[in-house]
């Protein structure tokens, strides 16, 4: 009888939700160092049919949201990937295509706010309860969240959330937030980080995060102690994305000429041999629209720059064709024409940051 009981408690404990997801989660890290190790030796030699498969896959919730910041393709309305949400149906479609023996990590968002979707926490779990880390990027000012939907959140099996809280007041908040809700976030995040206590849990992870701007960068420890009173992280993002034409106005007097004054085109890779910022998703990326349109990454913002879709073709035949093959010789070689098909890194400036480029 004692045997039973010892036998039964420690099924008990292996087998708890949380601790089945991090045994998963540790092999699903140490598949994914293999998968480094092969990407990283593939794009040195400049492959273009690769035989590594992608680590990360963001998967768009929707391409709606509630906020209008003037430097998003949503907020500023000058995307074509239309004002969807990724339905069950077609979640269903695109996942039965995903290599899911890889995959590491799932970024839910991209061009939208995630929360917007009804169906989101069901797609946190559906990636969760599989060992993959669940990532999501929000304003958390579309609605107030009450207790019990927070705690769902928190039993979902969510790893990490980012809270985009530009400033420490409303004013300075909404100068890039703009339609958003300071005092809103700031109780979401509070709502969050008790009933991570409450349930005695340690993810997800809450982080606070204030992109630097000319408006908010006297409110920055500010903001470290709002973040710090709640019990949550707190990230500086120094690198704002602006258009050539409008960054004086933006750029934070504290970095400018640091970032803000350099060209991209001066960026230094972290590994010689390797390409670096956006441009590795074509290495190591997934990016897939809520219509199960595979882009080439997350910078994308057209429909027409799509090299496939994962409702009706195998990840496999997407993956390594004439496309994708096409982009990451474009990205590496100097030399190369510009592809003849729609798309995006011909005139993006993040495609300049490779080893190969000057």
């Amino acid at each position: 009888m004692l045997f039973a009981r010892v036998v039964g408690r420690l099924r008990r404990m292996l087998f708890r939700p949380h601790r089945w997801r991090r045994i998963l989660g540790f092999l699903r890290y140490r598949a994914a160092q293999r998968q480094i190790a092969l990407m990283t030796d593939e794009m040195g030699r400049g492959q273009d049919v690769l035989k590594s498969r992608p680590i990360y896959l963001v998967l768009e919730p929707g391409t709606v949201c509630n906020l209008r910041c003037p430097h998003c393709a949503t907020g500023a309305r000058i995307g074509t990937l239309g004002g969807e949400l990724l339905r069950p149906e077609t979640f269903r479609r695109i996942v039965g295509h995903l290599p899911l023996d890889t995959l590491f990590e799932v970024c839910l968002f991209n061009w939208g706010e995630p929360f917007l979707n009804p169906h989101l926490m069901d797609y946190i779990v559906w990636f969760a309860r599989r060992g993959i880390r669940v990532t999501i990027h929000t304003n958390f000012s579309a609605r107030d969240y009450d207790d019990a939907y927070m705690d769902a959140l928190v039993r979902s099996g969510l790893t990490h959330l980012v809270a985009s809280v530009d400033g420490a007041s409303q004013a300075t908040y909404e100068k890039y937030r703009v339609g958003g809700d300071f005092e809103r976030v700031i109780r979401n995040l509070e709502r969050l980080a008790q009933a991570r206590r409450r349930l005695r849990s340690d993810t997800p992870r809450i982080i606070y995060k204030m992109l630097l701007n000319r408006y908010n960068e006297g409110e920055t420890e500010k903001a470290r102690c709002i973040a710090e009173s709640i019990g949550i992280d707190f990230a500086l993002d120094k690198h704002l994305g602006t258009p050539s034409e409008v960054r004086d106005q933006w750029i934070a007097e504290s970095v400018r000429g640091e970032y803000g004054d350099e060209p991209l085109t001066s960026m230094k890779p972290d590994v010689p041999g390797i390409v670096t910022t956006e441009c590795r998703q074509l290495w190591d990326t997934l990016v897939v629209h809520v219509d199960g349109s595979v882009l080439p990454c997350c910078i994308a913002w057209t429909a027409e720059s799509a090299v496939g879709n994962l409702t009706r073709e195998r990840f496999d035949d997407v993956w390594n064709n004439d496309k994708m093959r096409y982009l990451r010789r474009f990205v590496l070689d100097t030399t190369l024409a510009a592809p003849d098909f729609s798309n995006l890194c011909a005139q993006c400036s993040f495609r300049y940051c490779t080893y190969r480029r000057k």
